[in-house]
């Protein structure tokens, strides 16, 4: 392992100690979808274990969209041959959401029952916190998404409470970027399950990771720059809100919407 192994593990290390992510003794529910991201996540967080004092556990939970068995199933294989506890929750939500009575939003409401499902199993499995694999780029996209569509400054944070405390979503990820992530995925090898998703290309997120892509590549600086400004604003060079003109249209949308 070369030079991105020791980036990463600077970067998850320095997120969950900024952040206050993980304490000794947590039992953990992982959020795997088996996208690279969440791949990534678990293998970071049980490889953390063999070189810091502290102890936690660990529980791969799988909500199965339910587009096809054999995610699922190449997850469980995975899951068993590499020694992980686990939870497969199979669903119909992807095929739901996607149905005819819901065209408008299928990303919306698929995230939302599958956020559900987990809460509720990670309550279930007496895990107080919950692991998603939320890159930097994931907060940004959301920042710009929330700006865009929801008329509002806002994102998803590395540490967020639920329920009075009892759970807290966690996302050790949020400083890394998705380009070091794939590195990293193919330096160690990890099997990643390609997207079954009919609106994977299609959503809001979509478009907009295309545009935020393209300006990276103009200018790499604006992916860093985009992240810290998030935390130094400067309310004195912002206009001061205007009257309200009545209520505006659809649902006000949640920061961490379609990002689950």
């Amino acid at each position: 392992m070369g030079y991105i192994d020791r980036e990463i593990r600077r970067l998850f290390g320095k997120a969950i100690n900024h952040y206050g992510l993980i304490a000794d003794g947590d039992r953990i529910a992982v959020g795997v979808s088996g996208g690279k991201d969440s791949m990534l996540l678990l293998w970071l967080l049980r490889e953390r274990l063999r070189r810091i004092p502290i102890k936690y556990e660990l529980v791969a939970v799988h909500v199965d969209p339910g587009f096809d068995t054999d995610s699922a199933d190449a997850l469980e294989s995975y899951f068993v041959r590499e020694g992980f506890r686990y939870e497969i929750i199979r669903t119909d939500f992807g095929p739901r959401a996607h149905g005819p009575e819901n065209k408008e939003n299928p990303c919306f409401l698929c995230s939302r029952l599958r956020r559900s499902a987990l809460f509720k199993k990670a309550r279930d499995l007496g895990c107080s916190k919950i692991a998603l694999g939320h890159t930097q780029d994931d907060i940004i996209e959301t920042f710009w998404i929330n700006i865009c569509y929801g008329a509002e400054v806002a994102a998803i944070v590395p540490r967020q409470e639920f329920f009075g405390g009892e759970i807290t979503v966690i996302r050790p990820l949020a400083l890394m970027s998705t380009p070091s992530v794939i590195r990293m995925c193919k330096s160690i090898g990890l099997p990643i399950l390609p997207s079954n998703c009919p609106s994977a290309d299609k959503s809001q997120r979509a478009e907009l990771r295309r545009m935020l892509d393209e300006l990276y590549r103009k200018n790499p600086k604006v992916r860093g720059n985009t992240f810290h400004a998030m935390s130094n604003v400067n309310l004195e060079y912002l206009p001061p809100g205007l009257p309200a003109r009545g209520k505006r249209g659809g649902r006000r949308r949640k920061p961490e919407d379609e990002v689950l």
